[in-house]
């Protein structure tokens, strides 16, 4: 069960994350450095007192995920293209993880408004007791139904304190059984939906790490730098910019020797395999014995 400060909590990361993904829409546009993007969001969340659940990512085009700027990124928005801004907040861990799609051209606003509605039918489908795969099946319905695909090897995901990935995962698919939800859990919902052959693939590597084990290595420097990732991030996602910022380039020679030692985990970029355009808009709710919150609400933002 939720007690009453873990829902303030919860609820406290989601409104953060929320006036985050309104400002974005307010600044996305071509031409701006994402690293500025990142860096400007990153800093409202702290600015609300809340920190980073995960480096912010912008994901351009036919990238689904993962794409979060390097310390010295210099790329731009390009014109006419599609933009995926996702924000994760935590309070003291509770995690509120959430994203919108802006489309810089009219000719994506299909495939924008198709996210939405399968987000919309995924949180419809969503109670104490259903099965994960119905909501996969009843997203893949409305996006086929209308000509697309959702990415099949993407998915929304059960979260827990200080663990983004919990374990439950929300296919956006058809599947085989995996798992109901249980009143007293969160979930981040996230459906994705593109116009290519409907699955990505790794196409080189990210600048987001997170602490995978926490062993020592008995080299005093690389072991303290494992005892202060532990302390700052968890089992949280981070970034390169944050490293590079407190231990400059030589804390960056260290995170790579953390990476070969598999004591840390860098995450892939991922691009959609056909190079279609992917779209994707996610809300993280909470599953009460009577009723579900919402703590993103991302959909109200594009309310006229």
């Amino acid at each position: 069960m939720v007690s009453e400060e873990e829902l303030e909590k919860w609820i406290a990361a989601g409104e953060v994350a929320r006036v985050v993904l309104e400002k974005s829409l307010d600044i996305v546009d071509e031409g701006l450095s994402l690293l500025d993007l990142a860096n400007k969001l990153e800093e409202t969340i702290k600015k609300m007192g809340g920190q980073p659940a995960f480096p912010v990512n912008i994901s351009i085009g036919s990238i689904a995920a993962h794409y979060s700027p390097s310390v010295n990124d210099q790329t731009t928005i390009p014109p006419k293209t599609l933009v995926k801004v996702d924000v994760g907040v935590h309070v003291n861990g509770y995690i509120a993880d959430a994203a919108i799609t802006v489309a810089l051209d009219p000719s994506y606003q299909l495939l924008v408004e198709v996210a939405k509605n399968a987000l919309k039918t995924a949180l419809s489908t969503f109670k104490p007791g259903i099965e994960l795969a119905e909501v996969g099946a009843r997203v893949e319905n409305i996006v086929k139904a209308h000509g697309l695909k959702p990415i099949a090897n993407l998915s929304g995901h059960l979260l827990e304190r200080y663990n983004l990935h919990a374990g439950k995962h929300v296919p956006n698919v058809r599947t085989e059984p995996c798992g109901k939800a249980i009143t007293g859990e969160a979930y981040a919902v996230e459906p994705f939906v593109t116009d290519g052959k409907g699955y990505v693939v790794e196409a080189g590597s990210g600048t987001i790490y997170r602490l995978t084990n926490v062993k020592k290595i008995n080299g005093a420097e690389l072991d303290q730098l494992i005892k202060e990732l532990w302390k700052n991030y968890r089992n949280l996602p981070f970034s390169e910019r944050w490293i590079y910022h407190v231990y400059g380039n030589t804390g960056l020679l260290k995170l790579e020797k953390l990476v070969h030692l598999r004591r840390v985990y860098r995450y892939p970029i991922l691009i959609e395999v056909g190079r279609g355009f992917v779209a994707q808009f996610e809300d993280t709710i909470i599953l009460l014995s009577n009723k579900i919150v919402n703590t993103t609400r991302v959909l109200e933002l594009l309310k006229s």
